[in-house]
């Protein structure tokens, strides 16, 4: 099995001397810098970690008149796919990058000002350079120097998953305040994203698949037939997740929407548990309801056992945590209450049906590249099908849903 993307293997000519001496002059203001010695151009990530771009890392050595001795400089640079599949059709109309370069030239920075302002903290990478032509690409320096790591895993404890927490609270806080004092915020969605192409195919497909396998489960013919109900609503059901609460219901936030634990860096102790946490890949940013992100946090980010032990604790928090730095920051407006976000995750509980029907086989199967390439086939006899973990977690979690009412 491939340990890299294949299209990760050859990066593209035009990252070259030239272009990388022009970016490090202009981010550094520094006309004298000149590159020094060779550099190599290798794959940033696993094959299957991300399916909107093509990843790279270097480092390179330079000199300048301003500063004795040779510096150097990591570098991970984000492309657009060029290759036929997945990652091209996604990222076909540039609008992933125009909003990942938005976050990261001016929303980001406004969050960590406020949020330092205030005594908390948002750690970013530092943007090097943007542009959209004549290539689309995005350069950040590399945070693997600083000890931070890629997540691979789902968090395994409550104390563990507390970083990933009180990040996503900070940055949900930090994005009511601004779309209140500073900026419109509300303009960024992924709804179009949701309502064809190869995202929402990757949805329905797997749904259909999924309710094909629990079809053949002896005891749950109630839930199966429940969920061949909702393949007529599938699509306006998911709709209805994404669209964003009026005022007079719910409230909003900048949700990131593409909150897995492959979009989760950390730094972790000697035992290699993570001890802080960072939110990386900013491509999916949507104005809505902040159970986007939650269900993500439970579904996604922490494992099964945690979640089911502490998920009263882990909402406790993440809501604490909102609540009190919308104070030290200053907001005005109502603070939303944790009984406003138990709501919020009945009214978009959807979501959570989305998670365990599509999403949660994905974490028991080694991701890569040729993964969603050929999402109008599906696979009912995937052998994580037949996963016994996989199988305990679905009849749990099928029941809770059902108990819930988000079948109906």
């Amino acid at each position: 099995m491939a340990e890299h993307s294949a299209d990760e293997l050859q990066a593209p000519e035009w990252l070259n001397d030239q272009f990388f001496t022009e970016i490090l002059q202009k981010s550094e203001d520094d006309p004298s810098l000149r590159i020094v010695g060779e550099y190599k151009l290798l794959p940033a990530t696993q094959a299957g970690d991300h399916y909107a771009s093509i990843m790279f890392r270097t480092s390179i050595r330079y000199e300048t008149k301003r500063l004795e001795g040779e510096q150097e400089i990591e570098l991970i640079i984000k492309a657009q796919p060029t290759a036929d599949g997945f990652k091209k059709e996604l990222s076909k109309d540039n609008a992933l990058f125009v909003k990942e370069i938005k976050m990261y030239s001016e929303i980001l920075p406004a969050m960590v000002k406020v949020l330092k302002e205030a005594g908390e903290h948002l750690e970013v990478a530092r943007l090097i350079h943007a542009a959209l032509v004549p290539n689309v690409v995005i350069v950040m320096e590399s945070l693997t120097p600083k000890g931070w790591l890629p997540g691979r895993e789902s968090v395994v404890s409550y104390e563990e998953a507390l970083p990933t927490i009180r990040n996503i609270a900070n940055f949900h806080a930090a994005s009511l305040y601004l779309n209140q004092e500073i900026t419109d915020l509300s303009t960024n969605s992924v709804k179009e994203m949701l309502s064809e192409g190869v995202i929402l195919t990757l949805f329905t497909k797997g749904f259909e698949e999924f309710c094909a396998v629990l079809e053949k489960w002896e005891g749950y013919e109630t839930i199966a037939k429940k969920l061949k109900t909702l393949r007529s609503t599938f699509k306006q059901r998911l709709q209805d997740v994404y669209t964003p609460n009026p005022k007079t219901v719910g409230y909003n936030v900048l949700a990131h929407a593409d909150f897995s634990w492959k979009n989760v860096m950390h730094k972790t102790n000697s035992e290699g548990r993570p001890v802080d946490s960072m939110l990386i890949d900013y491509q999916c940013c949507h104005w809505g309801s902040p159970a986007i992100d939650v269900f993500s946090l439970l579904d996604l980010i922490i494992d099964n056992r945690t979640k089911t032990a502490h998920r009263g604790k882990i909402l406790y928090e993440y809501h604490k945590q909102f609540a009190t730095v919308l104070g030290k920051i200053g907001f005005t407006g109502k603070i939303p209450t944790l009984v406003d976000l138990q709501i919020e995750l009945l009214r978009k509980g959807f979501m959570e049906v989305l998670h365990e029907t599509v999403f949660e086989k994905y974490k028991y199967i080694q991701m890569k590249d040729e993964t969603f390439d050929n999402l109008e086939e599906g696979n009912p006899d995937d052998p994580t099908y037949r996963n016994q973990e996989f199988c305990d977690t679905i009849r749990r979690e099928m029941s809770s849903l059902l108990y819930k009412g988000l079948l109906d």
